[in-house]
């Protein structure tokens, strides 16, 4: 058994573990000579303790302290006998080398605030206690083979690996110097954690714990569920934070998630906090609870797997529905590709670390990180790594992957519980009023090999196939964003629509906001239509050398455009005849018929398959002879639905005719006044009538 200096060991520290330098030195701290001491603080040693010993050999601890000098009391140095009173210095000095002989120094400073002694730190000199504690300590969050030669209150490390150590310690020989040190850094480690292991004790017995005593709970790896997101990660940290106000003091605790970024998985670092509390709080209560002890841990655990089974789905690149009823969102179309975000939206990939190193290292430790860089060239081969991922990976998967709105035109963080099939309308081209000859050719063109089958992506292939620019023209309302919706229903690929707004009006603007849609469409393989391309397709003149410039623009850049393009235009005229030779196939929109528009009224009442319509043949013939197009129609069923959901019946002609008097009305009234004629049928009362005007406005 290793002798020990009788006097009690003490330590304070704020509750985090963070050095408070009011009250001394940091640990591993060496002051500087004062006067009349060697260089390197080598104090002359004394002829008791002269003979050499080799470094952490002798198995006992040495106490230090830390006194002011005698020829100074501003000054500072480590005495080895523990002044009578603080401001005397002590009676022995060591040099460094004779203290380094003990297995163990123990370092003291004085706190004024408490007038006693505590400990600044506990510095390990014995190799043996070296190579034992890399073994016991060994995938310890924060810690290096440096970092394990000096520890400093609250000794978490220690705390956490405590019955680690002992069992390390319980299994070498009797007789063994490695076990006879280990003996010794338990007792002089003992009576410095006492307090610690009481109240880990009574957080077992009553599952609560204080806000202080927080980072004995969070033990490094362990499995944590944050309540908010429902999501789980690994510890690897707990650090008090002090933010600015008004924001509270909280814990911080890091933890280690499984996220994707397109091309393989890693571990990311986050960071989920516990603002502080008073008193009390039940484990399960707070903002972040150990998975282990939750009243329902086998069943979250279920779930969390199963979430992430549907995560590793996910890796890739699909074009699918999200629908998140509590945000009224509904089959909202979304593709989801993470490289496409780092690609296109982050400046780079995440630095993961690699799947292997789950609860091993920190995030600022790990060796064995993937690259973050981007290949640069065009078609450069990608490594993509779809491996099966595992249980506990699964659990530790993020609850989200990123998607593009395709309607919005942002990326976002999509809940994979919530993402789901596309219901897609499988006779997208049978609605369209067309002549059946054009309907042929358009589906002919479309139906080419690297359009239906989708384009590969472009990191992918050298050579890609040429592709498809269509100009439709027409008044409004007559089918021209009917047909570039057919088209993208018809080859099952995301329709990403541009405006004019959505582009600028300067040509640097224009170039570059273009040139974006165009880049971002190919990774997609989506369908783009340009709607109302008037203005970056009118001819060119000699006195606006601006709009010259547009167009210049727009020309240059369908001709490298690889995908399907559709324009739509009410003004086919006045478009530049530099253009007939970039478009592949101009569809030409007459104004409706009434034919047409009995069809337009038939097509859309069978999308209502699903809702109480009470509509005959008759009303259909009444209702095409109103000289409405094709989005007005599709407006006025909206606002009629409504007006039939107000009185709780089925939708019927009066709802109808109803919205359209309104609409005629308001149509006179843009005219200049113009008088209208009388309602074809009896419109709804007052008070129902101006329901519906309110109502049609905000559809509009």
């Amino acid at each position: 058994m290793c002798s020990q200096p009788g006097m009690p060991l003490q330590y304070e520290m704020n509750y985090a573990g963070f050095w408070d330098p009011s009250l001394g030195p940091q640990p591993g701290f060496v002051p500087p000579p004062g006067p009349g001491l060697p260089p390197g603080n080598q104090l002359p040693p004394e002829d008791d303790l002269a003979e050499a010993v080799e470094k952490g050999k002798r198995c006992s601890h040495r106490d230090i302290y830390y006194v002011p000098t005698d020829q100074d009391p501003d000054r500072f140095h480590w005495v080895d006998e523990k002044p009578l009173h603080y401001g005397a210095t002590g009676d022995k000095l060591r040099t460094k080398k004779t203290r380094e002989a003990f297995a163990v120094n123990v370092y003291h400073r004085f706190n004024e605030k408490t007038d006693e002694w505590i400990i600044h730190e506990l510095r390990i000199n014995s190799e043996l206690l070296h190579t034992a504690l890399e073994k016991i300590l060994e995938g310890y969050p924060g810690l290096t083979q440096h970092e394990m030669k000096s520890f400093s209150p609250p000794f978490l490390p220690f705390i956490h690996r405590w019955q680690a150590m002992l069992s390390y310690k319980d299994h070498l020989d009797p007789d063994s110097e490695t076990k006879r040190h280990l003996q010794l850094l338990q007792e002089v480690l003992e009576p410095l954690l006492k307090e610690s292991f009481e109240k880990i004790e009574d957080v077992k017995k009553t599952g609560h714990v204080a806000f202080e005593d927080l980072n004995l709970v969070y033990i490094p790896a362990m499995i944590v569920l944050e309540h908010e997101t429902d999501s789980a990660g690994m510890v690897r940290s707990c650090q008090l934070m002090y933010p600015p106000p008004p924001i509270p003091v909280c814990w911080s605790i890091g933890v280690d998630v499984v996220d994707w970024d397109g091309r393989r998985c890693g571990l990311l670092a986050q960071a989920k906090r516990v603002p502080q509390y008073y008193g009390l709080r039940a484990l399960t209560t707070l903002e972040v609870s150990p998975l282990d002890g939750l009243p329902n841990e086998e069943k979250v655990r279920e779930r969390l797997i199963t979430r992430g089974r549907r995560f590793e789905q996910l890796r890739g690149h699909f074009f699918k529905a999200f629908t998140d009823e509590y945000e009224e969102r509904v089959n909202e179309r979304m593709v989801i590709d993470a490289r496409a975000y780092h690609k296109f939206e982050a400046p780079s990939f995440p630095d993961y670390a690699q799947l292997s190193e789950i609860g091993q290292l920190t995030w600022a430790q790990s060796m064995n990180r993937y690259s973050s860089s981007i290949p640069n060239t065009a078609g450069s081969p990608i490594q993509v790594d779809l491996s099966p991922m595992t249980d506990k990976e699964c659990l530790l998967a993020v609850h989200y992957v990123r998607g593009f709105d395709i309607e919005k035109k942002k990326w976002l963080k999509l809940d994979v519980t919530k993402i789901h099939e596309i219901p897609w309308a499988k006779r997208a081209f049978d609605s369209l009023v067309l002549d059946q000859n054009e309907k042929d050719l358009v589906l002919a063109l479309v139906d080419r090999d690297q359009f239906k089958q989708g384009k590969p992506f472009d990191d992918f292939i050298g050579g890609k196939g040429q592709g498809m620019i269509m100009l439709l023209c027409g008044p409004p309302g007559v089918g021209k964003t009917l047909t570039a919706e057919a088209v993208s229903e018809h080859l099952r690929r995301p329709l990403y629509k541009l405006g004019a707004g959505d582009l600028g009006t300067t040509a640097r603007i224009v170039e570059d906001n273009l040139e974006k849609a165009l880049k971002l469409c190919g990774h997609f393989g989506a369908v783009l239509l340009l709607d109302e391309a008037d203005v970056f397709m009118e001819a060119r003149t000699s006195n606006n050398l601006q709009r010259n410039e547009l167009v210049s623009v727009f020309l240059r850049l369908l001709e490298y455009y690889k995908g399907i393009m559709i324009l739509t235009t009410n003004r086919m005229r006045s478009i530049d005849t530099a253009f007939e030779s970039r478009i592949d196939i101009t569809l030409s929109y007459s104004s409706l018929t009434e034919a047409d528009r009995q069809q337009v009224w038939r097509n859309f009442l069978a999308t209502m398959e699903n809702e109480k319509i009470d509509i005959e043949e008759p009303d259909l013939i009444n209702l095409a002879k109103l000289e409405f197009n094709g989005r007005q129609i599709k407006s006025a069923i909206k606002t009629a639905k409504i007006l039939a959901a107000k009185k709780e019946e089925p939708l019927n002609a009066n709802h109808l005719m109803a919205v359209l008097n309104l609409r005629k009305k308001a149509l006179g009234m843009m005219d200049g006044g113009a008088d209208v004629q009388e309602p074809v049928d009896q419109a709804p009362e007052a008070d129902e009538l101006v329901f519906v005007g309110e109502v049609g406005h905000t559809i509009e």
